[in-house]
């Protein structure tokens, strides 16, 4: 009788520490019904000391550059599909949905395509590649962004004059999202901007005032990303941020947070600290709260390889985790606001 009881107290505790056990920040988001990720680099993957952090971490995840065209169709006839089919077998490997970064932008283009003067060739060109890259990952990737940063930043919320835009005209992105749907119609398709997250803004409005065009005429979309590079130099507005992300969900659109980092001044003291705490822990609050928001993505995890210090010099310290890839206060503030009933 003895034996039979240690046994069940043996298996009562076994039990107990398991219920016990700290949640991941995947799993603790989960009955949020979001995916959390990382935006990466090709050897992040292979690296044995982030491999943990992106299995914790990550419920989605996306290449930093390595689906962008210049990296990818460098020119006609190659295609460097090696880094890109690693991510994906990863991604399978460990449960983790992978979304495309991105198939058409102002920046890093191949310059055989930008060399395309006519709207017949540069159609032409954009659905042979929308063909390839889909048709090779049917299946696999199931969220696109089919084109990024359309929007000037002119306060007037004027599309951006891309290549695309001048050769082909303002319908380059209904026909992308068109051609895209066709080729899968089971991928979720994404326009993705930056500055677009505040309800007012002129580029949030123009995003808005766009997508709502594109629903009433048909065309297939899906969900918007919003950036989210963020500055605790600068005001932060929660409550236009939901109106926004609101207005949204009444048009049936899903909302990414897709490239989130909170940049501080070098040296800007502890109240910068604390405001970015109070940021990243807003957008997870936001991302519980609001059923339309599906995905929460970083852009990178590790202050070691952000892009924040080169682009926005005496800024930087933007990412949950340290230069020594060591998780920050303001981490644990997501996670725990993540675990808030």
């Amino acid at each position: 009788m003895k034996k039979i009881l240690s046994v069940f107290l043996a298996v009562g505790l076994v039990l107990g520490l398991t219920s016990c056990a700290k949640k991941t920040f995947r799993e603790a988001a989960k009955p949020y019904g979001f995916n959390t990720g990382i935006a990466v680099t090709s050897g992040d993957i292979l690296d044995p000391e982030i491999q943990p952090i992106l299995k914790d971490y990550c419920s989605i995840i996306v290449c930093e550059n390595q689906m962008k065209m210049a990296n990818l169709h460098p020119n006609k006839k190659f295609w460097n599909w090696n880094d890109v089919d690693k991510l994906v077998e990863f991604a399978d490997e460990n449960k983790i949905r992978v979304k495309w970064h991105t198939l058409f932008w102002h920046q890093q283009n191949a310059p055989f395509a930008t060399s395309l003067t006519t709207r017949e060739d540069a159609l032409a060109f954009m659905d042979e590649y929308i063909e390839t890259v889909m048709e090779r990952y049917k299946g696999k990737i199931k969220e696109y962004d089919v084109v990024n940063e359309m929007f000037e930043d002119d306060g007037k919320g004027s599309f951006r004059n891309t290549h695309w835009y001048k050769t082909i005209g303002p319908d380059y992105i209904e026909h992308a999202l068109r051609k895209a749907h066709e080729v899968d119609p089971n991928a979720k398709l994404y326009l993705n901007e930056y500055n677009n997250e505040a309800m007012g803004d002129p580029k949030a409005d123009a995003m808005y005032n766009f997508v709502k065009e594109l629903k009433e005429k048909g065309v297939p979309i899906d969900g918007v990303g919003m950036q989210l590079h963020l500055d605790t130099s600068y005001p932060y507005n929660e409550d236009a941020i939901r109106k926004n992300i609101q207005r949204y969900a009444d048009l049936g659109i899903e909302i990414s947070f897709s490239e989130v980092d909170v940049r501080i001044p070098t040296n800007g003291g502890e109240s910068h600290v604390e405001k970015q705490k109070e940021i990243y822990c807003s957008l997870v609050k936001l991302a519980k709260e609001m059923p339309n928001v599906k995905s929460f993505i970083t852009w990178g995890f590790t202050d070691r390889h952000s892009w924040v210090p080169a682009t926005f010099p005496g800024k930087g310290d933007a990412l949950p985790f340290d230069k020594d890839m060591k998780p920050k206060p303001v981490f644990q503030a997501m996670l725990d606001e993540l675990n808030k009933k």
